[in-house]
């Protein structure tokens, strides 16, 4: 069995239950708030905060997942990512058994797919992209690195969202629309 330890402890109260159901122990989670540190989320401990990201892999932890989410800002999420790789951390990816992936989509490292989301052939998913419950990708879509596809979204084929955007709860983009290519840090709502 792998060990990997989570940063953030709102969204791994998800993300535990994917990890628990795979190939891996979870030691810890890591929090910003102090008045979490001690406590458990799920029966798993709060270590402490991401200053301690060295000092667990020089432990021994070679594996994490990103258990913060995003609203309105993927750029806290995508700043930890980075912080957990310059710690030469392998950022795992976490996919819920009640999820349905096409063996031809291509994931980067440190995907996130809830559970009742829909990813669909030949789509291609960059580093540290979350997949919210009850979303659909469609396919031929392309997600750059750091993209939060929120509940209930939809991508129909062919559309390609940029590098750190997130697309608000339940969205239903078209390739013919003006809204199918969209920019880094864009927000999308209908």
């Amino acid at each position: 069995m792998s060990t990997a330890h989570s940063t953030g402890s709102g969204k791994a109260k998800g993300l535990n239950e994917r990890l628990l159901v795979g190939n891996w122990e979870l030691v810890g989670l890591l929090d910003q708030k102090q008045e979490m540190w001690g406590q458990k989320v799920l029966g798993v401990p709060v270590l402490g905060d991401d200053t301690i990201i060295q000092k667990l892999y020089d432990s021994g932890i070679r594996s994490a997942f990103i258990g913060l989410g995003t609203t309105g800002d993927t750029g806290p999420r995508r700043r930890l990512y980075e912080k957990a790789r310059r710690h030469n951390l392998d950022v795992v990816q976490a996919i819920h058994p009640q999820s349905l992936v096409a063996s031809s989509v291509i994931m980067g490292h440190g995907v996130t797919i809830m559970a009742g989301a829909v990813v669909n052939a030949a789509a291609t998913l960059g580093d540290n992209v979350i997949i919210n419950t009850g979303s659909i990708v469609e396919h031929d879509c392309s997600l750059r690195n750091h993209v939060h596809i929120a509940t209930g979204a939809v991508l129909a084929g062919g559309v390609t969202v940029g590098s750190g955007a997130l697309l608000a709860a339940a969205p239903r983009l078209r390739k013919e629309s003006w809204w199918a290519r969209v920019q880094s840090l864009a927000l999308a709502r209908l």
